[in-house]
């Protein structure tokens, strides 16, 4: 079973897509693994923030704060993920200068 990496590539190599096709497919590709992700992560929000017939009013606005924490963290992770910057690129010294 090969990755759709390795898939698209192929099609790249030897089918001969061109680079801005290959572009779109990788950035469509990167979409779907960040929506998947998020669907995920709700899912388990769903999980860990029930509430219990138990919970006190305080336990309550507790897990409300992390719902929309996690909620939140979910909606980052789909957008990070499409657009593929994850973090933020340190800057890059100049390593031709002395130090």
């Amino acid at each position: 079973m090969s990755s759709a990496y390795t898939r698209i590539y192929a099609r790249l190599i030897h089918a001969g897509m061109t680079p801005s096709e290959v572009a779109s497919e990788l950035a469509e590709l990167r979409k779907e693994i960040g929506v998947e992700l998020s669907a995920g992560l709700r899912e388990h929000i769903r999980q860990v923030c029930r509430y219990g017939p138990s919970d006190t009013q305080g336990r309550r606005r507790i897990l409300a704060r992390q719902f929309g924490a996690m909620n939140r963290a979910a909606d980052w992770i789909a957008a990070a993920v499409a657009t593929g910057r994850l973090t933020t690129t340190p800057h890059q010294r100049n390593n031709r200068s002395n130090p």
